[in-house]
């Protein structure tokens, strides 16, 4: 493993603590209100399930200007206001490292991993430092999948809003499906546990000056885990904790998918044969929607859309074939209450944007970022099509749009091996 990029007193620290058990990394930028009760939360695990396990927090701050740090160092496990006494059998330590000035998850989580090698942590567990109400049975059922039942990767399941998390849904879900052959929902978890060996194993691969894949690190260690033979599982976990802050639409598909476009680069030769799909080990409900309005933003959406399309017309027709560039063109002239992207072309919409990415057609935060006023009209399309679906109604929708990604792979193949590096 390469240390260099570790800080020498960052070193002594993980030293003087020696080896542990469990290790919980909380990344933080700018998290003064919130990272104190993620702390308590991390250290209330020692009051219960690891009441006996050495465990160590290790904080991976990019460049925090509040006073984030000096909370994770400084602040005693409090209760109502007040300070108070851990009762944990064994001594609790906290670490806190700078890695970078300015934040970035992908080097927060190399750090979390690099820490976790030197301590031989057999568990890990990452959590974010802008979690509102963090709650410590959250990182406890996910550390116990790891540690006492021998999973090398656990993710979270949450429950939802009908309409919550559609990013997730209706492409990173399917998508991510069809290509490794698993249903695992939560592809860019912002909480999940590994073990010491998954760590040692990622810390090994040659990615981390990859800019573009630290981009969706998170993406990247879910399908290293499920393609490289690890044991992996996912877990219920209720309502999806809330950040005190999220990214914005383009930093979030830059992120996660353009981390998966990324990620399928390197592990072409488990895709591209694969065929069916399985399920995956998982611990209570696999899914859980509430019955709760859809936003109110479908007119927005829908003028960006168009917009988009307008304004990117160039680069669309290098990125789409011709057939799908004049559908996406068409829909576009439909009035607000007839506007409908159907299923198999938000499909090859998709395919055809991965197989661009691979080929190199443009630059690819630009082609990444071409795709945001698509999935804008997909979701447009997709809201105006079950403002009034059940739960039920709304799983039954996800599982055929699944179906369909899985039924259009052999067309992704056909253009990931064009061999026009011009137009695929």
């Amino acid at each position: 493993m390469e240390e260099t990029f570790l800080s020498d007193e960052f070193i002594r620290q993980l030293m003087s603590v020696g080896e542990v058990d469990l290790l919980v990394g909380i990344s933080s930028h700018n998290n003064a209100k919130t990272i104190g009760q993620v702390v308590q939360a991390a250290e209330e695990i020692s009051l219960g399930a690891f009441r006996r396990e050495r465990v160590v927090i290790v904080n991976a701050d990019g460049g925090s200007t509040d006073s984030t740090r000096e909370i994770v160092l400084g602040l005693a496990a409090t209760s109502n206001g007040g300070t108070r006494e851990v009762g944990s059998l064994r001594t609790l330590h906290r670490i806190a490292t700078r890695y970078a000035d300015a934040p970035s998850s992908g080097r927060a989580l190399h750090t979390i991993l690099a820490a976790a090698e030197l301590l031989r942590a057999k568990a890990c567990v990452v959590v974010s430092g802008a979690i509102e109400e963090m709650q410590p049975a959250l990182i406890e059922r996910l550390l116990q999948h790891v540690y006492r039942e021998n999973f090398d990767y656990a993710v979270p399941l949450y429950s939802r809003s009908k309409f919550d998390g559609l990013l997730t849904r209706t492409l990173l879900y399917p998508l991510n499906r069809a290509l490794y052959g698993y249903r695992l929902r939560e592809l860019h978890a912002q909480e999940f546990a590994f073990s010491g060996r998954l760590a040692s194993q990622c810390l090994s691969r040659r990615v981390w000056q990859d800019e573009l894949l630290l981009q969706g690190a998170e993406v990247w260690m879910t399908v290293t885990a499920v393609t490289s033979g690890f044991r992996f599982c996912q877990s219920f976990l209720g309502p999806r904790p809330v950040l005190g802050s999220s990214p914005d639409l383009v930093t979030a598909v830059r992120q996660t998918v353009g981390g998966l476009f990324r990620c399928m680069e390197s592990t072409e030769s488990f895709w591209i044969d694969r065929t069916g799909c399985e399920a995956v080990p998982s611990f209570g409900p696999e899914h859980e929607l509430s019955d709760k309005p859809a936003p109110g933003d479908r007119e927005i959406a829908l003028e960006r859309y168009r917009n988009g399309v307008n304004e990117l017309s160039e680069m669309l027709a290098i990125i789409l074939q011709e057939e799908t560039f004049r559908e996406i063109r068409q829909i576009a002239s439909l009035q607000d209450a007839d506007f409908r992207m159907e299923d198999a072309l938000w499909v090859k919409v998709v395919y055809e944007f991965a197989a661009s990415c691979h080929l190199g057609v443009l630059n690819r935060d630009h082609l990444i970022q071409a795709l945001v006023p698509i999935y804008r009209g997909w979701i447009a399309s997709f809201l105006l099509q079950h403002l009034q679906s059940t739960p039920e109604e709304l799983e039954a929708a996800t599982e055929s749009l699944c179906l369909e990604f899985e039924r259009q792979k052999p067309y992704l193949i056909e253009r990931w091996k064009a061999k026009e590096r011009g137009k695929p």
